[in-house]
């Protein structure tokens, strides 16, 4: 039988907000595509969304190189 882990909420992120409205204004401005986006609930639940995909292989990508520097942050904590 597996061990039950509980997860506690995150403290609120202090940049959220100013990372959103960044990208908002960069899609104000025209200048985005498409957008993928992954969230984390206080609750330590979790969601995502996307918006309508212009190139998928391209979106794909990104999404990937996110992924990819997410991990890193790990890998980093874990070397410390």
């Amino acid at each position: 039988m597996a061990d039950l882990i509980a997860i506690h909420a995150e403290p609120e992120g202090e940049d959220i907000i100013e990372q959103l409205e960044s990208w908002l204004a960069l899609a104000r401005d025209g200048k985005l595509s498409s957008v993928a986006v992954a969230v984390v609930y206080r609750d330590g639940s979790t969601g995502d969304g996307f918006s309508k995909i212009h190139s998928l292989g391209t979106q794909i990508g990104a999404v990937a190189v996110l992924q990819s520097r997410l991990i890193s942050l790990i890998t980093r904590k874990d070397a410390e």
